[in-house]
């Protein structure tokens, strides 16, 4: 087959993807038949109805766009109908591939992951490795199989994991590293289908998701990994922790950034539940922090 011919459809759904997807279309062996992503949704309390970063930039560039709720016979039959060389996936969560949609590409569903895989699985990758204080990752190339990020390794490229890094921060540097080298390792992987390394299943390891309940902060943790914690939540869900103010009211504060002191934690950057955001020695001797 000439390079030319590889139609690909793009799976994305966060900003991450974007990316990925910028880069792809630059690629002039790769055309871009389909990009799918999900269904627009309500969000805030408007319940505005808000497009993902994956769906805007596809209106934007005039790609063709789908965005089914689940892969269903329908939108089954609308993936294969596009006649798909290669389907590559960037964060795009479940539903997840079966057989038959695997199947359906010449070259498969090759996913972009950033952690050492089979380390790290799942949905939230690059806030736990800075909670568990790595200091270095991977961004992995891998062909997807009926499992979660346990298919065959395509390629990993190593790099280092700076220690003031917010999990934005880590999202950023691996993508755009994915994205540098892109055409490279598509190429490559193209031209070689079947060179792939097994992943080592016996060491993996996987971390659940955070909502805003498990973004609480541990005070049984020692202050370095508090530390990594509150820039593991950032951007999202945030980092908090109950305060207690001079007429004995409980409420919540959101820690965006800390600094320890002496071995002692330090709060620097912070939000007291209904006000806006100020440094923490501006209202220190107003707050206790709660720390049972």
């Amino acid at each position: 087959m000439n390079m030319h011919e590889i139609n690909t459809i793009f799976f994305g759904s966060s900003i991450y993807s974007v990316i990925i997807l910028e880069k792809l279309l630059t690629l002039p062996n790769f055309k871009v038949v389909a990009v799918v992503t999900k269904p627009d949704k309500a969000v805030g309390r408007s319940r505005q109805i808000t497009r993902n970063p994956v769906a805007s930039f596809a209106m934007s560039h005039n790609l063709p766009l789908l965005q089914p709720t689940d892969f269903d016979q329908a939108f089954i039959k609308t993936y294969q109908d596009l006649h798909p060389d290669l389907a590559l996936c960037v964060a795009f969560g479940p539903p997840f591939f079966n057989q038959d949609m695997i199947d359906t590409p010449t070259y498969k569903i090759v996913n972009i992951h950033p952690s050492p895989l089979p380390k790290y699985r799942g949905a939230t990758p690059g806030p736990w490795q800075i909670i568990n204080g790595q200091a270095s990752s991977s961004v992995c190339f891998f062909q997807i199989d009926a499992l979660p990020d346990h298919g065959p390794i395509i390629t990993q490229i190593p790099f280092d994991i700076d220690p003031t890094w917010t999990s934005h921060d880590f999202y950023q540097h691996a993508f755009n590293l994915a994205a540098q080298n892109l055409e490279k390792i598509l190429q490559s992987y193209i031209n070689n289908p079947l060179s792939l390394t097994p992943q080592n299943h016996s060491l993996r390891s996987y971390y659940p998701k955070f909502t805003k309940d498990t973004a609480k902060i541990d005070w049984t943790w020692p202050v370095d990994k508090i530390e990594r914690f509150i820039r593991a939540m950032l951007p999202w869900p945030v980092a908090w922790t109950l305060v207690k103010n001079n007429q004995g009211q409980t409420l919540t504060m959101k820690i965006f950034s800390s600094q320890p002191s002496n071995g002692q934690f330090q709060p620097l950057s912070v939000q007291i539940e209904g006000k806006t955001k100020t440094d923490w020695h501006q209202i220190e001797n107003y707050y206790q922090i709660i720390k049972s």
